[in-house]
């Protein structure tokens, strides 16, 4: 028997053929030692394999079980995840995070309100690829302090070309509930759904 068969056939199945076989051989030409012994080592390594599969199974429902355990650990405590929301208290200054896919030379910042209307905008020089940040003191265009509320971000940057460089803003919300769909964990900030997988920073419980 093939070692290539064996590995199509499931582990009952081998030894109902393998006992067949050994019941009808002709007795004047009986299996020879090596093949059988051959066939022998494959049922092992067969029922090893079956074996290691079913541990891993287990292995895999465990981890998921205590995965999703963990998720569900994350209700009530703000997460950073992409997003422009920013969740503005008068007097409060707020952190302004943002991903560059490449170094700029130059980077706008505009502070929306709940209507879309530009309230702020920050002019900034050049800085590297990756995460960075900036502070709104929570001032609009004319100096005056604005009041507490839901606002919005939208970054512009520009290369040493002036030419547009992806900008991806983060923010910070609330998990107020855990969904699963096939399997993947995704969390419920600020009103919507996103994978669990593009959390990149837990805080505390908010009070």
């Amino acid at each position: 028997m093939e070692a290539g068969a064996v590995n199509g056939l499931g582990q009952d199945t081998f030894i109902k053929l393998l006992t067949t076989q050994l019941k009808f051989q002709d007795p004047l030409e009986p299996m020879d030692s090596t093949a059988f012994v051959t066939q022998l080592a494959q049922f092992s390594a067969l029922e090893e394999t079956s074996n290691i599969k079913n541990l891993m199974g287990g292995v895999a429902a465990s981890l998921t079980s205590v995965n999703n355990l963990g998720m569900a650990g994350l209700i009530g405590k703000e997460v950073q995840v992409e997003g422009p929301l920013v969740s503005h208290v008068e007097g409060a200054p707020d952190t302004l995070k943002y991903h560059l896919g490449a170094e700029v030379s130059s980077v706008s910042i505009q502070v929306k309100n709940s209507a879309g209307d530009v309230v702020r905008t920050i002019g900034l020089g050049p800085q590297s690829a990756g995460m960075n940040a900036a502070i709104w003191e929570g001032f609009d265009n004319n100096g005056n302090q604005l009041p507490s509320g839901e606002y919005a971000f939208k970054v512009e940057a520009k290369d040493a070309a002036n030419l547009p460089v992806k900008a991806t803003t983060y923010t910070f919300g609330q998990v107020t509930g855990v969904n699963y769909k096939e399997g993947i964990p995704h969390l419920v900030v600020n009103g919507s759904e996103v994978p669990a997988a593009t959390i990149s920073e837990v805080r505390g419980t908010i009070r």
